[in-house]
């Protein structure tokens, strides 16, 4: 009998489809359209995942997972198989009986976008009036029955919102959220259209990300991670001490590897290149075939030589993939 892949953590799309239309959304489907839930489709698909490969944690992504009607008995089967679930979620449709399903099934962190202080500006990048005021009380609910540990709030800095982050780090703090996940606006899907709208220059970027550090170094008892990847000449980390930077790692074993409903794999939820498809080949063969390694080993030619590339990689290459269609170009974030 093979023995099983073991993959640390992997990001699972349950579905395309979405009850929002942020104008920040990064999947590639955006804004050509999207399938609607199958929910056999999604629970075969993690069948056949679960035994080909161990996984360390499982996210659940979308599209919006909480339109699938079996979510929490796809959870229930990753927590049995031995791997930690997160649910990556827009908030809006969360009921009480989510809350008792997740603390009882044990995920390891449920994610909520709170975008604002602002309701209008929360509603008007998500594209849903009234998510602003179902969000907050899902923080709320989230944070009395699963506890901040196992909470993150979700901020991504956009032109629309930056002026505000004061108060918005302040309504975090007043709620009790002690976990914030803090990105820049990173091209793809619908941001492509309102990347006019939303991109911020590096000044105003380096700014934003330092309101958030100083904030945090005021809030010790706060933890703010920034996990989308910048070109270290574009965002220095050490610049701003209050914020974890996470790295993207191009080894394809080290990653958070992501896979649809439909058996698609790709580098990462940001990336449009489907890799292979694990109802046609194993994940192990897919993620250690020559050709996948070959395609994210190489170096954009604007980074050949510059000493900071190791600690950026180039920044988000699969926001390159969907700008230029190709990983071997830097971040296009390098144009702001």
């Amino acid at each position: 009998m093979r023995q099983k892949y073991t993959l640390g953590h992997l990001v699972y799309e349950l579905t395309e489809a979405c009850n929002q239309n942020c104008s920040f959304c990064y999947n590639h489907w955006r804004p050509d359209g999207s399938l609607p839930p199958d929910d056999r489709l999604a629970r075969r698909t993690l069948n056949r995942l679960l035994k080909q490969a161990h996984i360390g944690n499982i996210s659940f992504s979308g599209g919006e997972p909480m339109l699938m009607g079996n979510i929490h008995d796809l959870a229930l089967k990753c927590r049995f198989k031995g791997s930690s679930v997160n649910i990556l979620t827009n908030g809006t449709l969360l009921g009480d009986d989510d809350f008792f399903n997740f603390k009882n099934i044990g995920i390891n962190a449920l994610q909520i976008p709170l975008l604002s202080s602002e309701k209008e500006i929360h509603d008007h990048l998500t594209g849903l009036p009234g998510s602003w005021e179902k969000a907050c009380n899902s923080v709320r609910h989230a944070l009395d029955a699963l506890g901040a540990d196992h909470f993150a709030a979700v901020l991504i800095i956009t032109s629309r919102n930056r002026e505000c982050l004061p108060e918005t780090l302040g309504l975090y703090a007043e709620l009790g959220i002690r976990t914030v996940m803090v990105n820049r606006f990173n091209l793809g899907g619908n941001g492509l259209k309102n990347r006019g709208e939303l991109s911020l220059s590096r000044e105003d970027l380096n700014a934003a990300f330092k309101v958030v550090s100083d904030f945090s170094l005021r809030h010790p008892d706060m933890d703010f991670v920034s996990g989308v990847c910048t070109p270290v000449c574009v965002l220095d980390p050490i610049k701003y001490p209050g914020i974890r930077f996470t790295s993207c790692s191009t080894d394809i074993t080290n990653r958070p590897v992501t896979i649809s409903f439909k058996g698609d794999v790709r580098f990462c939820n940001h990336s449009p290149f489907v890799l292979g498809n694990i109802w046609e080949r194993d994940i192990k063969d897919i993620l250690e075939d020559e050709s996948v390694m070959k395609r994210y080993a190489g170096i954009p030619d604007q980074c050949n030589g510059c000493k900071l590339y190791a600690r950026c990689k180039g920044g988000c290459r699969a926001a390159s993939e969907q700008v230029y269609g190709t990983f071997d170009k830097v971040d296009p974030i390098i144009e702001a």
